[in-house]
């Protein structure tokens, strides 16, 4: 099995993280007056571990449209979430406009056991040593493990040598890094200490097991919007990838590449351009039967050109994938209704 040759024998190791297996970052539903749907987290979380089997969810986020959510509302997601959630793993996104609201955030999320919690580079705060203080200060108010979303342009980026620091200190535990495989493997040797540094996207998932070992996919939506319950591939590369079969992981990764492609043209290069997702992404999330909703102001939904005309490519590429007679879950209406 290929490795890094980068690597001591000891970190080569230390990619079996806390973090290994398959997870996803998951939006927040609302119910159509923009009220928290509570229920439909509840549903959401059961799927999420009893059909699709993911190893792990992370909440409050981004994708979960963070900035529209109260520190309330966010303490509920994570309540119904992990009480929800069965064998699956929970971690939760804990920024807040301010510090101490912040480690509100996180000392909640310790007490009820969530699996980690997520910081980003806090707003307005633009050198390395204030940021490194803001991340000090959360781990020291609280116990839960800490990952650092490192997101370049589009969060702010955080410097190598600052979560070298924080690793080599055992303030922070891993690092998710949505620069690119090289930028992952910078961090990876500038960190003597083995924590999980972890690469978000599905599409290099495949050439970073085989060139790393790296058994992590802390993924973004693709695992719950390119898998439905008989016909999990992501998992089933993986699986063939841990029994050596290296070609039929490569077909079944390959095979991929109609909604691969899909994903890429709607969410990831307008999201790469500066453009927020989250309304085409909950329509693809309630088309597998999810509970989605709206997305709340000041987002505005899709058009009903916009939505006609992604529906049509999300029906191509799954019959692409899956045959001439596949059914996404809820292609045909609302499968949940909370």
């Amino acid at each position: 099995m290929l490795m890094s040759t980068t690597r001591s024998a000891g970190q080569q190791r230390g990619f079996r993280t806390f973090l290994d297996g398959i997870w996803a970052s998951v939006p927040t539903p609302f119910r159509a007056d923009g009220a928290l749907d509570l229920a439909g987290v509840e549903h959401n979380a059961r799927r999420f571990h009893g059909d699709i089997g993911l190893d792990g969810i992370f909440c409050n986020g981004l994708i979960a449209e963070q900035w529209s959510l109260t520190t309330d509302e966010r303490k509920h997601v994570l309540e119904t979430t992990l009480a929800s959630a069965g064998g699956m793993k929970v971690g939760v996104v804990v920024n807040a406009q301010s510090l101490a609201e912040t480690i509100d955030l996180a000392k909640h999320a310790a007490g009820i056991d969530a699996h980690h919690i997520v910081l980003m580079r806090p707003a307005g705060l633009t050198q390395d040593d204030d940021v490194e203080r803001y991340i000090r200060a959360v781990a020291e108010a609280s116990s839960a493990p800490i990952v650092m979303f490192d997101g370049g342009a589009q969060t702010g980026g955080l410097s190598a040598a600052m979560l070298a620091r924080l690793a080599d200190d055992g303030q922070i535990r891993g690092v998710k890094c949505t620069r690119g495989g090289d930028a992952a493997e910078v961090l990876r040797a500038a960190c003597a200490a083995d924590i999980a540094i972890v690469d978000p996207y599905e599409s290099h998932w495949l050439g970073n097991l085989l060139r790393f070992d790296l058994r992590a996919l802390y993924a973004d939506p693709e695992p719950y919007l390119f898998q439905t319950p008989g016909r999990r591939m992501i998992a089933d590369y993986f699986t063939a990838y841990e029994n050596g079969d290296l070609g039929e992981a490569a077909r079944l990764f390959r095979a991929l590449e109609p909604i691969r492609s899909l994903y890429f043209r709607w969410i990831m290069a307008p999201l790469q351009g500066g453009r927020p997702v989250n309304a085409v992404l909950k329509r693809w999330f309630g088309h597998m039967g999810y509970a989605a909703g709206p997305v709340r102001a000041p987002l505005a939904p899709l058009s009903d050109e916009t939505a006609r005309c992604f529906d049509a490519e999300l029906r191509a590429a799954f019959r692409q994938v899956f045959g001439a007679d596949s059914v996404l879950p809820a292609m045909d209406g609302v499968a949940w209704k909370s």
